[in-house]
């Protein structure tokens, strides 16, 4: 009887298990990472400073939140439909769009956040919406609040 190549029985390096256990070691330590939109110096290095953890994701999910579909060249499906929403009359209807809105952009674009909770209450005389996003960071145990006020700005 023959013996197909895919039937082999295939046995385990070790380096290739202790290069497996580097990378599941990595993965368990990860920490999201972000240059620093304020493009801030780094004291010891003199390099643009990096966020990690929480604070990097929060400044991609404001950056996800206000960038607008079609906005980046070379990736138009980036981004939300938000800023068009805030032009639409200002209700329970409205805020729910946007709530969605919200978890679909950071369910579809930012893997290292797990939404718990979204709030959106419009505020300042119906002029915009006050967004309370509650969501946990992947390897981290407390759950992290960021809260932003959009409003509609036209152009002058």
């Amino acid at each position: 009887m023959t013996t197909n190549t895919l039937q082999q029985d295939y046995t385990f390096d070790d380096n290739i298990r202790d290069l497996t256990d580097e990378v599941a070691l990595a993965y368990l330590n990860y920490q999201p990472r972000d240059l620093n939109i304020s493009f801030r110096q780094n004291p010891n290095t003199g390099d643009i400073a990096v966020k990690t953890g929480s604070n990097a994701v929060k400044e991609q999910l404001k950056n996800l939140i206000l960038t607008n579909k079609f906005e980046r060249p070379f990736q138009p499906g980036i981004g939300s439909n938000i800023s068009d929403l805030l032009f639409e009359p200002n209700d329970i209807i409205t805020e729910q769009l946007i709530e969605d809105e919200i978890r679909t952009v950071v369910a579809n674009y930012q893997p290292n956040a797990n939404i718990l909770e979204v709030i959106v209450e419009s505020e300042r005389e119906e002029q915009g919406y006050r967004v309370k996003i509650i969501f946990s960071v992947k390897n981290e145990k407390q759950p992290v609040t960021f809260t932003t006020f959009l409003e509609a700005t036209r152009g002058t």
